[in-house]
């Protein structure tokens, strides 16, 4: 499945006032900024390298680029504050927040992102690494995190405007039905006390060689413990052999909500600085559909 990505900002075209930060955090003038792609995020994503050696990722964005991503990369920020130094998630170096341009220094990974489609192996290695980290996080060490079902309420209740917005979906789709299984789903995330990373998908997630490490927690908030694996196995739904997720309806109904949600945002004007988003939000609504087909089904 293709990936949506935001537009990248050089390094070089930052502001000055954040470039001084980034040297005098690091201690060294940066020689070297090399821009990663991947993600939705559109701003700096960059590996550094100063005149002493030292390694560092930045990710920085202001307000001109995108109103709404500095209180994402905020909420980021104190997400991987709280979740504090863990094998499976980045070390926090520094951060920088003039009130319109956010900056965060990370510990440089020396890794790779799992190819897409995923292969067998990652997948393996993934879901095992997730598990570890769901039990560290259930319950929350950000106990006054967003309530997702709260915060998310209007994504996750889509199908209600597909309805009235009369938008066109697959012959055997029943909006009023999958409306009604989303409602259950969003009664059962409101339960939730596990802090969930709420957006795994393969350009989130570094491998090393001894390390499965969930990076950009820019939409964190209390769910239940199995919100991430539902959405990592959609992620990975067609590529590999996936354990079963229980009968529960309130899955399916989760899943029935995400289906929605973006279908309906795929439907809308692409926001700034995000061009691609809208037809992978659609592909992607497909295999929630193709999903909740399917356990409805078996179940």
């Amino acid at each position: 499945m293709a990936h949506a990505a935001g537009v990248r900002l050089p390094y070089d075209e930052l502001p000055a006032r954040l470039r001084s930060w980034v040297e005098r955090t690091l201690g060294s003038v940066v020689v070297s900024a090399k821009t990663q792609q991947g993600g939705f995020s559109p701003g700096t994503a960059a590996r550094l390298v100063t005149a002493s050696g030292r390694s560092a990722f930045l990710k920085a964005v202001g307000t001109s680029l995108n109103p709404k991503t500095p209180e994402l990369f905020r909420l980021e920020i104190t997400a991987t504050q709280a979740i504090g130094r863990l094998p499976m998630a980045p070390e926090l170096y520094a951060v920088y927040d003039d009130g319109d341009w956010v900056g965060m220094l990370f510990e440089d990974i020396d890794g790779r992102l799992p190819p897409h489609p995923w292969v067998q192996d990652d997948a393996d290695r993934v879901l095992d690494a997730l598990a570890e980290l769901t039990d560290v996080l259930d319950p929350s060490p950000w106990p006054d995190a967003p309530v997702i079902a709260v915060r998310s309420h209007d994504f996750l209740s889509r199908w209600d405007n597909v309805l009235a917005d009369n938008l066109a979906v697959p012959s055997w789709v029943d909006v009023e039905a999958f409306a009604e299984l989303a409602r259950v789903g969003i009664r059962a995330l409101a339960e939730g006390k596990a802090l969930a990373h709420w957006d795994l998908r393969a350009d989130n997630i570094i491998l090393t060689d001894d390390r499965v490490v969930f990076i950009d927690w820019a939409h964190p908030g209390l769910a239940p413990r199995w919100a991430d694996t539902v959405i990592l196995h959609a992620e990975m739904r067609g590529s590999v052999t996936l354990p079963e997720l229980p009968d529960d309806a309130a899955i399916t109904g989760f899943i029935a909500a995400i289906a929605g949600g973006l279908w309906w945002g795929a439907a809308q004007p692409a926001p700034p600085g995000l061009p691609t988003i809208r037809p992978w939000q659609r592909e992607h609504a497909l295999v929630h559909l193709e999903w909740v087909r399917d356990r409805m089904q078996r179940f």
